[in-house]
């Protein structure tokens, strides 16, 4: 199941984020300052994902893998 960077959207594998994800890259994820693609870009536009990630993280707090549950349940289609 895919989270979303609440920053700019990029899908991320919830193990991924939760294993492979330094320390410092994982709070920087969560507290919304973006993921290992946009956190050194300045602007960055926002996607439905990342909108609905941020709400999810808010409501759960840091429960990986019910907001992976919940935005597998929304069904997001990820088109690049």
């Amino acid at each position: 199941m895919d989270v979303y960077c609440p920053r700019c959207g990029e899908p991320f594998d919830a193990y991924e984020v939760r294993h492979e994800f330094k320390t410092i890259e994982r709070i920087k994820f969560w507290r919304g300052a973006g993921c290992p693609c946009c956190i050194n870009q300045l602007t960055v536009v926002p996607t439905p994902q990342a909108a609905a990630t941020a709400a999810l993280r808010d409501t759960l707090g840091d429960d990986i893998d019910a907001i992976a549950s919940m935005l597998d349940d929304v069904g997001f289609e990820v088109e690049f």
